[in-house]
């Protein structure tokens, strides 16, 4: 019989934030130095939609990937 080790959500929490963090600040600035005169809620309507597709699509199917349990024989 297998059993598998889960790692703990705390770890995953902090994997998120690793990945997400620094890709909400970048474009942020990114966003200010492309559009000074923009609204702040205008540019975060351009910023929210690439943040959120990247942790769908990227982000979050890599870190499950990386965090895969691993399957060891009982002894």
């Amino acid at each position: 019989m297998l059993r598998r080790y889960r790692t703990g959500r705390l770890a995953f929490c902090i994997l998120v934030f690793g990945a997400v963090y620094p890709l909400v600040t970048g474009l942020s600035y990114l966003m200010q130095a492309v559009t000074p005169e923009w609204d702040l809620w205008q540019r975060h309507l351009v910023i929210v939609p690439v943040i959120v597709a990247a942790m769908v699509f990227a982000i979050i199917p890599g870190i499950h990937r990386l965090l895969r349990p691993v399957a060891v024989p009982d002894e």
